[in-house]
């Protein structure tokens, strides 16, 4: 059947216009099968966002013109039969679904026309795809049926608003039969003008099927025929619209995967890795041709990295490069009754002390101070502050009993202990601090900031520990705080006896800082079970010793560093141990660290507007 339809579609041809014959030439080749394909989605500067591990790719295939511009025409019967043919008119359903389904990233235009004993252009090439679905849930259905009215209105549309080197395809649907002679002459003039045909007939007419099928083959074009209008949805999608029969998707050689085809675009997802991923495209035509592009795309790690900085001494941790001095200082204040947990205030400081008696390390030389703990509150005495234990060798025991005997009873003086810690350190040169541990601020007058400040000046730094806050009338978080800032110490808030413990650690240890050029981005303690999470970068790690060691470090996404220092002979060295841990989201502190680099650059810029 075919081969005598053939013959006679050449005689058409050859009674052509001239003009018709040169553009037949040219639309001839564009159906042989010139597979060309593009990957519109993503760009070779594809940013992955956090933590993705997989990508969409979009784009056009076609075997019948370029892969810059689709030009699309619906060409829709809209004949009387179709009432009784598709009454719950699945035929529009299945083209809406069509134009929802094509790739959001593809420059398509689409128009819409309308025939039954005429054609109508119902909507003119848009790229503007809600009004290409209004115009086709909204086609009529009356009168006969004329497909080369539809198919010439179509031509002519696409002759007035196609664009140069698109690919050029008519969606035809119908539901019956029409003049044979006209329907060829109008294929002919639809294949000179470089246009394919894909037709779908809805019925068991074997008539309509043959002219159909031969229109579709004779332009380039894919032939469908289905007999339950309730399957027109996926038979529209069904459509090779462009020629193409397949694409696959791979990425580093991996076994392809088949991507979704709607019209002539294609989408699928693929895996991403760390590091270059070269995405390929491979299109197979109907007629077998094939053809293949990529993409390569860089994803970027963007995983925090974890430092830890630790001390060592003749092969054993300790908390500080130097001989280390601190003194606990203890509020034994009649606010230390209140209760948290249960129980006393008093009662949990004292089991935590006792316990990190024994296990703080034995370079390290401690001292014991309370205030409120030997006059009652009424008394009023501000002058309220004892040493317990001075510093001296084997003195852990003696520290054990008097924290036992410790007792809350009176004022909060917290100036004024801090103020007679001055010489508890006597010619003591070590690495020198002093840890505040209370529950309330001063009660007496006194300037504790003030008293931090002159601290500072001996080389005395003072870290506080808020424990137990809750109490509105005797806590003040913002002058608690302004005491540790006054000596460059830490504040931390402790609110169980786990936290107190994690506290003691953190404060006794000798601290460092961690900065980003001239930004501050990060505090720690020695030999803190705690990593600082950082983003990638070049950074310099700053140690609160005397005298202080400044050392750079550098990370990369997923280093687990552990920077271990030991001094020897008055020298110190480094040893780093790189692992890899797993993906840790740096979004937040990267959001952190850009906040801590814009305040700085403001406070230059103040202070270089001042002077």
């Amino acid at each position: 059947m075919r081969n005598a339809l053939f013959v006679f579609l050449s005689a058409l041809v050859c009674g052509a216009a001239s003009g018709d014959v040169e553009q037949l030439s040219d639309a001839s080749r564009l159906s042989q099968g010139d597979v060309q394909i593009e990957i519109q989605s993503p760009s070779t500067d594809y940013d992955a966002a956090e933590g993705e591990t997989t990508v969409e790719v979009e784009g056009i295939a076609s075997a019948i013109g370029g892969v810059r511009y689709l030009d699309m025409m619906f060409v829709m019967d809209t004949s009387q039969s179709l009432r009784s043919t598709d009454p719950k008119d699945y035929r529009s359903a299945g083209a809406v679904g069509l134009v929802r389904n094509l790739s959001p990233k593809s420059d398509i235009k689409i128009g819409v026309v309308s025939f039954d004993n005429k054609g109508e252009l119902a909507q003119a090439l848009t790229s503007d795809r809600n009004l290409v679905a209004e115009a086709l849930r909204n086609l009529p259905r009356s009168g006969s049926t004329n497909l080369a009215a539809g198919i010439q209105t179509a031509l002519a549309e696409l002759e007035l608003n196609g664009r140069p080197g698109s690919s050029r395809v008519i969606m035809l649907f119908t539901d019956g039969m029409s003049n044979e002679k006209k329907a060829y002459d109008a294929a002919v003039r639809s294949h000179a003008k470089g246009a394919a045909i894909q037709t779908l007939l809805l019925g068991s007419s074997k008539k309509g099927g043959s002219i159909l099928d031969t229109i579709a083959w004779a332009t380039g074009g894919s032939f469908l025929q289905v007999s339950d209008p309730a399957k027109l949805p996926q038979a529209f999608l069904d459509l090779r619209t462009t020629g193409i029969e397949s694409v696959t998707l791979s990425v580093n050689g991996s076994e392809p995967v088949p991507a979704q085809l709607a019209g002539g675009t294609f989408a699928g997802n693929v895996p991403l890795e760390v590091g270059e991923n070269r995405i390929v495209a491979f299109a197979t035509s109907l007629d077998g041709e094939t053809n293949e592009t990529a993409v390569t795309v860089t994803v970027r790690d963007a995983s925090c990295a974890a430092l830890e900085v630790a001390a060592v001494k003749e092969g054993r941790p300790v908390l500080s490069l130097d001989d280390r001095a601190v003194e606990i200082v203890v509020d034994a204040s009649r606010s230390m009754w209140g209760r948290m947990g249960g129980q006393p205030k008093m009662v949990v400081a004292k089991e935590i002390l006792h316990d990190v008696s024994y296990w703080f390390p034995q370079d390290l030389d401690l001292a014991l101070r309370a205030y409120g703990s030997t006059s009652p509150s009424e008394s009023n005495n501000c002058a309220d502050s004892t040493l317990l234990v001075p510093f001296g060798a084997q003195n852990r025991e003696p520290i054990r009993q008097a924290i036992a005997r410790l007792q809350p009873l009176g004022q909060t003086p917290i100036a004024f202990a801090l103020n007679q810690a001055t010489g508890d350190f006597g010619t003591l040169q070590d690495d020198r601090a002093l840890v505040l541990v209370t529950d309330g601020i001063e009660s007496c007058g006194g300037d504790p900031v003030q008293a931090a400040r002159e601290l500072r000046e001996q080389g005395i730094i003072v870290h506080l520990i808020g424990f137990g806050l809750g109490n509105a009338a005797d806590e003040d978080t913002a002058s608690l705080q302004a005491v540790a800032r006054a000596s460059g110490g830490h504040y931390v808030t402790a609110g169980s006896a786990e936290e107190l413990k994690d506290a003691l650690v953190q404060t006794v240890a000798t601290s460092f800082s961690v900065f980003k050029g001239n930004t501050k981005v990060a505090n720690g303690s020695l030999g803190s079970d705690e990593p600082l999470l950082l983003p990638e970068g070049d950074y310099r790690v700053e140690i609160h010793s005397s005298p202080p060691q400044e050392m750079p470090v550098s990370l990369a996404p997923r280093d687990q560093l552990t920077l271990t220092l030991e001094k020897k002979g008055g020298v110190v060295s480094r040893f780093e141990r790189r692992d890899r841990m797993q993906h840790r989201s740096c979004e937040d502190v990267v959001a952190t660290i850009e906040r801590l680099e814009a305040s700085q650059e403001t406070q230059q810029s103040l202070q270089t507007a001042t002077q």
